[in-house]
């Protein structure tokens, strides 16, 4: 690892997930997309995030989070979607730091009077994000309305974030979620990047890590696109093992030779 961050004039891995929301590239679809998300939460709804895996949906949602005023907001995370609905809400019981009892009722019924109260007692905005949310069952989303349902459904004291893979919008079309898809009524899908995103993406992700030159050629990043269909998870893994390549070739340039050597390295890593 140090040899590879000498070589590259790099602070860091380049390629690394755990990337502050800061340091991420604002693309114009990512501004769009944060800028959707961003206004369904002020007005009080809630929304569904669809996109291929790796393309940036939990970016879009740490970018969010980074973004959001601390003192009006009550986040919580769920991304177990392969649950029953007692689980789901012994799920959110947990996430919201409540006891999860045994039964389906008082789940349900101390999730609902925990958001209401944050809302009208201490002006808490409750916003519970689902990842993974494509894996929800029929049986747990035909309950998930009921969840934004509060006070003969005229307060809205929950904003509903669902994230998911591109099926989640034809799962939402059923005829029996019809009440779920009516109360989360915002659509955002996340694009892969194109040839010219990915060239400034990689780029981008060399220089936060340091680098101050361009090791990447022209010729690298198109076949680097094409590689990776403009996934941003394949391009980091692509690139890192590009970086390790060009390395026991005693390179210091990634061209289109190299990252061909790293396609083969990486497999079905890029599938």
């Amino acid at each position: 690892m140090n040899k590879l961050l000498s070589t590259y004039g790099l602070m860091r891995e380049p390629f690394a997930k755990d990337i502050d929301p800061s340091d991420m590239l604002q693309t114009e679809p990512l501004q769009e997309a944060l800028q959707s998300l961003k206004a369904a939460i002020e007005v009080r709804t809630s929304a569904v995030v669809t996109g291929d895996s790796g393309c940036g949906k939990t970016c879009l949602w740490r970018c969010l989070e980074e973004d959001l005023p601390q003192g009006r907001y009550r986040l919580h995370y769920a991304y177990n979607s392969t649950v029953n609905r007692r689980d789901f809400y012994r799920q959110l019981s947990i996430a919201m730091g409540l006891e999860p009892h045994s039964s389906f009722a008082a789940l349900h019924y101390n999730v609902s009077q925990h958001i209401q109260e944050l809302a009208s007692q201490h002006k808490l905005r409750v916003i519970v994000v689902l990842d993974e949310a494509h894996l929800l069952s029929i049986q747990v989303l035909e309950q998930i309305h009921i969840l934004l349902n509060f006070e003969k459904d005229s307060k809205p004291w929950l904003s509903l974030i669902m994230i998911g893979l591109p099926d989640l919008r034809e799962t939402l079309k059923r005829n029996v979620l019809a009440s779920l898809t009516a109360r989360v009524p915002i659509r955002i899908h996340i694009q892969p990047l194109d040839a010219e995103q990915v060239k400034l993406y990689v780029r981008h992700r060399m220089s936060i890590a340091g680098c101050r030159r361009d090791v990447f050629s022209d010729d690298a990043l198109l076949l680097m696109s094409k590689a990776t269909g403009g996934i941003m998870r394949k391009l980091d893994v692509l690139g890192r093992q590009c970086l390790v390549s060009a390395l026991k070739t005693k390179s210091n340039l990634v061209d289109a030779t190299i990252v061909h050597k790293a396609i083969q390295a990486c497999g079905d890593a890029l599938l």
